[in-house]
């Protein structure tokens, strides 16, 4: 008797423990989705591509915010997310309140073996904004540097191959690659909005940060790197599924050929910054969105 009690009473504590949780989810779905967005932005398939956990976990469909960062080095045309951006140095990383002078007085001057304290703060995402288009100027010069390469040395096969390579990637940065760039980071988010206020080009969104170190017998240098955007996948609602399907049944690639965006989606963030979807539309096949 005892025993089935106990099974029972583990059966309806489970039980309101989930209720708990979905009725905390809920309620603070709608909070954040009370009155006027905070912003309101239209992203393509470049800035919100399936996300690959859709088909891992096959419960749902869902996009991946995708962004990416400009970095220091003016002669690189790589801008995952993983780098430095150039924006974020020393004096950001003072402004977000870490102390760096701790870091460089530790006797211990070995790279990587520094112990960094993550912190949660609030960043500003750009969209097809100044720091894409520096992203596509390089990716231009980058081409001219290596034509002019292979203008002098027109038997070199290795110069030939770099040149076409620099040459999908500038078609991938003008046809594919996001246009979503993380451009600013702050404590305060109202601070950051009145700095950046077009609601339909900039997203302000929370965020995890950390400092970087490197050391070198000629110099030390401490820099900001970007861990972590919180909600960067998006569930897909229901009514927008048949729109999405549609439009990614359209022009597949099966080449290294680049494809141009197949839909464009209005993504609202709310009062908790986080966002969901307003509308899908399709793209026309000659889409130079």
């Amino acid at each position: 008797m005892n025993r089935r009690f106990s099974s029972r009473a583990l059966f309806a504590l489970g039980f309101v423990l989930i209720i708990g949780v979905n009725i905390a989810v809920l309620s603070g779905v709608a909070l954040n989705r009370s009155g006027t967005p905070e912003a309101e932005i239209s992203l393509t398939e470049r800035e919100l591509p399936l996300s690959w956990q859709w088909v891992k976990e096959n419960s749902g469909v869902a996009l991946q915010l995708t962004w990416r960062i400009i970095s220091q080095d003016k002669e690189s045309t790589h801008y995952n997310r993983w780098g430095t951006p150039a924006w974020f140095n020393a004096d950001k990383l003072e402004e977000l309140g870490f102390k760096i002078d701790s870091y460089l007085r530790s006797e211990d001057q070995k790279f990587g073996s520094r112990r960094f304290v993550a912190k949660q703060v609030f960043l500003v995402l750009e969209n097809d904004g100044e720091l894409y288009q520096e992203a596509v100027r390089r990716a231009e010069l980058f081409l001219e540097k290596k034509q002019e390469a292979v203008r002098l040395n027109s038997g070199d096969e290795k110069l030939r191959d770099e040149f076409e390579r620099a040459e999908q990637q500038l078609q991938r940065e003008r046809m594919s690659a996001s246009r979503l760039f993380a451009l600013d980071a702050g404590l305060d988010p109202k601070e950051l909005r009145e700095k950046y206020q077009d609601k339909t080009r900039y997203i302000i969104t929370k965020g995890v940060v950390q400092p970087g170190y490197m050391y070198t017998k000629e110099r030390e240098e401490i820099f900001g790197l970007i861990k972590e955007i919180s909600k960067e996948r998006i569930h897909v609602p229901l009514e927008f599924r048949k729109t999405l399907e549609t439009a990614l049944a359209r022009n597949k690639v099966t080449s290294s050929e680049e494809r141009p965006p197949r839909y464009q989606v209005k993504l609202a963030y709310g009062c908790r910054l986080e966002p969901w979807i307003v509308s899908v539309q399709k793209l026309r096949a000659d889409s130079q969105l």
